[in-house]
């Protein structure tokens, strides 16, 4: 609370760095930078874990208007790792409105070559990455040329996620802006044709590729029992990653070199490792447990960092009410943080899901929600626009989670089977979202 540590590496990554899409050179500078860091702080087995992945996939110039029955321009962002345009193409807009299943009826509607504007949030029955993944897929084997799907974002910002379409989207699919998306709306309803003309160039690169994840232990009495702490290092190229999740980096950092500075022994090991390639559906984070699958056993809990340096009010067990009772007992240091309280809320929206899909405890720093999410993957995540206050607060309670669960005389929880597991996501109402983002569970 008082070294300001966080912020201090937070402005270093933003401003010297700034965006990391996982496969670019900033990604692995990034790396080099947090390995240097622990380095510094005393950490001597600091050290890089490569995986590799593919396609590669590069932005590139998106633009819109509107032809007839007027002329005006539009705000568009294409969504990560989809195709382009080929080239300017010119389409007649179809309005799907907000389809209340995943699984809309298309027939009739002549989509071949329209743009289609379907908005995904907050309807149906599954998340909206969900919706629009299993949207896309519908609309390209209707021949679609392209998919609109109206920002939540204020002020004309547009959004950019892969999750769903890793690795390769079927189609272009958009975000355009709320505003923009309200005009289209209008014009259809005076009963116009619209026609919108769009140019998005996007690249896949069809070759494997590198990355790697960050991981340094402070070792503990029984070297073979593991706490671990991680955050993702990757972001968006719309603007700095910062809240997205280079805050949850430089907590997970600055928590590491304050109990390394305080030369603290807790019964267990805690591991910090800060992965790429999040916003890829978890790459990081998967090939981490794939790496280190034969000592999973030994885990005692995964605590996660990634909604943002907002103030902190406890932890998810993200569904694992078995280790809700022990978590509230331990999380009592935190009281006077305001943070010890305990949520059974479970998603499957970062790295969390891969320790969850291994049976591992999986906690989840809880946060209010403040203005993170008019930010989150859109051009205003920027190094001004954090909390440092609260950034500091986040810091302070991961270092004492960490520290307090690694030190417990018992274990919150065991791990659970692979059958455990799928009842766990059956139960919480995560066994699509699962299935849709990263394939059916290893056996």
């Amino acid at each position: 609370m008082t070294s300001n540590g966080a912020a201090t590496f937070l402005e270093q990554l933003t401003d010297s760095i700034g965006a990391r899409l996982t496969g670019t050179v900033q990604s692995r500078e990034t790396s080099e930078l947090i390995l240097k860091a622990l380095k510094e702080a005393g950490f001597d087995n600091a050290h890089f874990e490569e995986y590799t992945f593919e396609p590669r996939w590069q932005r590139g110039f998106a633009s819109g208007r509107i032809v007839s029955p007027v002329e005006q321009s539009v705000v568009i962002g294409s969504y990560g790792w989809v195709p382009g345009t080929s080239g300017t193409i010119e389409a007649r807009l179809v309005d799907l409105a907000s389809p209340k299943t995943d699984h809309p009826s298309l027939s009739g509607l002549q989509l071949r070559d329209s743009a289609v504007l379907v908005d995904v949030h907050d309807i149906g029955p599954q998340p909206l990455e969900i919706m629009r993944a299993l949207l896309a897929r519908q609309l390209a084997s209707a021949r679609a040329a392209a998919m609109l799907i109206p920002s939540d974002k204020p002020d004309r910002m547009v959004y950019t996620s892969a999750w769903g379409f890793y690795p390769k989207g079927p189609m272009p699919v958009l975000s355009i802006a709320k505003e923009d998306s309200l005009l289209l709306r209008r014009l259809l309803a005076k009963g116009k044709e619209v026609t919108v003309s769009l140019d998005v160039q996007n690249t896949f690169i069809d070759l494997s590729a590198r990355e790697r994840n960050v991981v340094a232990d402070l070792p503990g009495e029984d070297a073979s029992e593991v706490v671990a702490l991680g955050a993702h290092f990757d972001s968006w190229d719309y603007a700095q990653g910062a809240d997205d999740n280079a805050s949850g980096v430089a907590a997970v950092l600055e928590a590491a070199r304050i109990l390394k500075a305080l030369g603290v022994k807790p019964k267990c090991t805690i591991r910090f490792v800060f992965f790429s390639g999040e916003e890829q559906a978890n790459l990081g984070s998967r090939a981490y447990i794939a790496q280190h699958k034969t000592e999973l056993d030994h885990y005692r809990a995964f605590l996660m960092m990634d909604g943002g340096a907002e103030t902190p009010v406890g932890f998810k067990t993200n569904g694992r009410e078995d280790v809700s009772i022990a978590l509230q007992s331990v999380l009592r240091p935190l009281a006077s943080l305001g943070a010890s309280k305990v949520s059974n809320d479970a998603d499957l929206e970062s790295d969390n899901a891969s320790f969850m899909a291994a049976g591992i405890p999986s906690l989840t720093l809880d946060v209010e929600p403040g203005d993170y999410d008019a930010r989150h993957h859109g051009i205003a995540d920027t190094l001004d626009r954090v909390n440092q206050r609260a950034l500091a607060t986040d810091t302070a309670a991961m270092a004492i989670a960490s520290y307090v669960i690694a030190d417990a005389a018992n274990p919150l929880g065991r791990r659970l089977s692979n059958a455990e597991v799928r009842e766990l996501f059956r139960k919480t109402g995560l066994e699509k979202t699962q299935e849709v983002l990263f394939g059916s569970l290893a056996p």
